[in-house]
């Protein structure tokens, strides 16, 4: 209201008595906050939001829930929380007005400084780099600010997505936040009313994500250093993620030689290769294999390196292992559980056959805490593998994964999940999932066991190995012909049939040779769905007098069951003749004519494309195919030519025929997948 220098007395005494009533308003107002906070503080009741509960809350505050792998970014443009961030935000807020939750733990990957592509620019101060990651989600921090006043205590814990930050980052952004470190990297928390309850990452137990102050303190010269494996990884997935996921043809180091089991270094390296061979021939980026893609000016480095610097291969002196990076990473780590105070240490092979598999971590929960003799454990909360987990054991504990809040977790199809464990005189324990409308909905029957079951029978094939050998008193030291022998099978009937099947099918063109004409055959040969072997010969024939060489290819499937060379068709694994023909045209499959090196013109490139098309109706077609490394479908027909290939081969990702799977395929594409993730 304005008034002028000229306005009439009655004009200044409604003035008057406006700014009088407002002093009385203002006063009984001050009066009611004052009758509220006392309230508030004799109740023991917090400020509420506006936003309802998360449940009917109890009286106590007896409830600790668990968050885990929020995975918030630096840069929305490949963070992987950004559709959830607001949704994280709601159910902070809901939070805050659930008056029986004591706590709030955040379970480690909150801060992520692995998901980066490998163009990001290099950066030498890491604890900006967690600054900006801050910055670009003050949404969440200070809503996080907001649980702390709500009464809630906060809890952080250190995963291996953000190892590296420090204290005084996260206590700069969130003052009263209480963060949980022992070893550098790690932290176990233990709360509850008789500290019964025992909360950590879990990445203390993967050899690809544990803190590694050890393996590349020789190279760098230091002990600064402690970014495992799995941080090189992440960033070369983040690429590909980042770059539409491209199909680029590679040429991995290749181990077809399996050390003995009583081997335990080489094999336990040979198990890590298997390992990175799988994950790797799916993560075909766009750089090269050779380009010093990792530009690494922090953790203690202080150079760049290659993919390839740290992908295990045949060394020189016969021994596997990578050649710049991580190298016999399986011999440091029994050091480097010491260092990271592992309670009951295990074995390389066990630790990186189990990474995985997220039985592997329920084991570990039992082993270091429900089953420790020198632990009072009820509970034990994880997060890291992203898969929600819930077993409640016959004898009254709990192991619950809090899982992800990642925006796409391709792991499992529960999303925005927590746990929540009550204490009081008996420990209880239960895994919920937030809904976009705010609603909670208990997951806990559906993604776990009620009570624990009996462990699975050891897989009949789990001592299977695989042995190339070369048919005696044949050619020479560059053309021979080989084949490929089963051991360890268990039964000697099947395992005699087996090898006599699969060394008539390996020496078949040998076998059937004018005597002009030698043979090199290369057998290659993948396990999939469990018991199939999928095997397939590159053969070149040497006829003297001949101007050319000629390529060629034999491929078969065998059963590791029944010792059977089956007659399994493409058509039992693909429905629809017409989705594969419209991934060819989307240009799905990869390309590569049999024993043409160089560029490939796009005349070339489109003449295959039209010839396999046209191939698909032709019934030889339906066994011309085979499962290639890493997850991949190999299907092939006659090239043109010496000049432009014997034979022209595509292949294409499994994972991406999930639409025209029969069911015979669809568990080799759920293996597969789980490998992937």
């Amino acid at each position: 209201m304005c008034y002028s220098q000229g306005g009439t007395l009655q004009n200044i005494m409604e003035l008057l008595e406006e700014m009088n009533m407002r002093k009385r308003i203002l006063s009984f107002l001050l009066a009611s906050c004052m009758v509220l906070s006392l309230a508030l503080s004799v109740t023991g009741c917090s400020t509420k939001t506006g936003s309802p509960a998360l449940w009917e809350a109890g009286k106590t505050r007896n409830k600790i829930v668990v968050i885990s792998d929020i995975h918030i970014g630096v840069d929305d443009k490949y963070a992987e929380n950004v559709a959830n961030r607001p949704i994280l935000i709601d159910f902070l807020k809901r939070l805050q007005s659930t008056n029986d939750v004591r706590e709030l733990i955040i379970d480690g990957d909150f801060l992520d400084e692995w998901f980066l592509p490998v163009n990001y620019p290099s950066y030498t101060d890491v604890q900006q780099f967690y600054k900006d990651v801050i910055a670009n989600n003050q949404g969440i921090i200070d809503e996080l600010n907001n649980v702390i006043k709500s009464g809630i205590k906060l809890v952080y814990i250190p995963g291996n997505h953000d190892m590296t930050q420090e204290d005084e980052v996260l206590q700069a952004a969130i003052p009263k936040i209480v963060q949980i470190r022992d070893a550098r990297g790690l932290g176990t928390y233990y709360t509850g009313d008789r500290n019964e309850i025992a909360i950590e990452h879990g990445h203390r137990y993967d050899v690809f994500s544990a803190p590694d102050t050890v393996t590349n303190a020789e190279l760098v010269g230091n002990s600064d250093t402690m970014l495992p494996a799995g941080y090189f990884y992440a960033r070369y997935g983040a690429t590909w993620v980042t770059e539409g996921y491209p199909k680029v043809e590679r040429t991995l180091p290749v181990i077809t030689d399996v050390p003995d089991k009583s081997d335990l270094d080489q094999y336990g390296a040979y198990v890590y290769y298997q390992i990175l061979k799988s994950v790797s021939e799916q993560l075909t980026i766009n750089e090269g294999l050779e380009e010093k893609v990792f530009d690494m000016r922090m953790d203690g480095f202080n150079d760049s390196y290659t993919y390839l610097d740290f992908y295990p291969a045949r060394q020189a002196d016969g021994t596997i292992s990578a050649p710049v990076l991580f190298k016999n990473i399986q011999r440091t780590w029994a050091e480097r559980q010491k260092v990271n105070q592992v309670k009951v240490p295990n074995s390389f092979i066990e630790a990186v056959a189990g990474t995985l598999d997220g039985e592997y971590f329920f084991n570990q929960a039992k082993t270091q805490y429900l089953n420790n003799p020198d632990e009072n454990v009820d509970a034990v909360v994880f997060g890291h593998t992203h898969i929600p987990e819930y077993k409640a054991l016959d004898n009254g504990k709990y192991y619950v994964n809090s899982g992800t809040w990642i925006d796409h977790n391709t792991r499992s199809e529960a999303k925005r999940t927590f746990a929540v464990i009550t204490t009081g005189e008996k420990t209880t324990a239960g895994l919920y999932q937030y809904e976009e409308d705010g609603s909670v909905t208990d997951i806990a029957a559906s993604v776990g066991r009620k009570k624990e079951e009996p462990a699975a029978a050891e897989s009949p094939f789990a001592n299977v190995s695989f042995d190339t050998k070369s048919l005696e008193n044949y050619g020479d030291a560059d053309t021979q012909a080989r084949y490929v022998e089963v051991g360890g099978l268990g039964n000697n009937e099947i395992q005699t049939k087996l090898n006599e099947g699969l060394k008539a099918f390996c020496l078949a063109p040998a076998s059937f040779a004018e005597k002009d004409t030698t043979y090199d055959i290369m057998p290659v040969f993948e396990v999939v769905g469990g018991d199939l072997l999928s095997i397939r010969t590159y053969n070149t024939a040497y006829t003297t007098g001949a101007a050319y060489p000629v390529n060629s290819i034999q491929t078969e499937l065998f059963s590791l069951t029944t010792g059977e060379q089956n007659a399994f068709n493409l058509w039992d694994f693909i429905k629809d003749t017409d989705e594969l023909k419209q991934l060819i045209l989307d240009g799905k499959f990869g390309f590569s004519p049999g024993g043409v090196d160089g560029e490939l013109s796009e005349e070339l490139k489109e003449a295959a494309y039209k010839k396999l098309t046209k191939s698909i109706d032709t019934p030889e077609f339906g066994s011309n195919f085979y499962f290639g490394d890493g997850g991949r479908l190999n299907v092939w027909c006659d090239g043109d030519n010496h000049a432009t290939g014997d034979y022209w081969e595509f292949d294409i990702s499994v994972t991406d025929l999930e639409g025209a799977a029969t069911d015979r395929l669809l568990p080799i594409i759920d293996a597969l997948k789980a490998l992937g993730n």
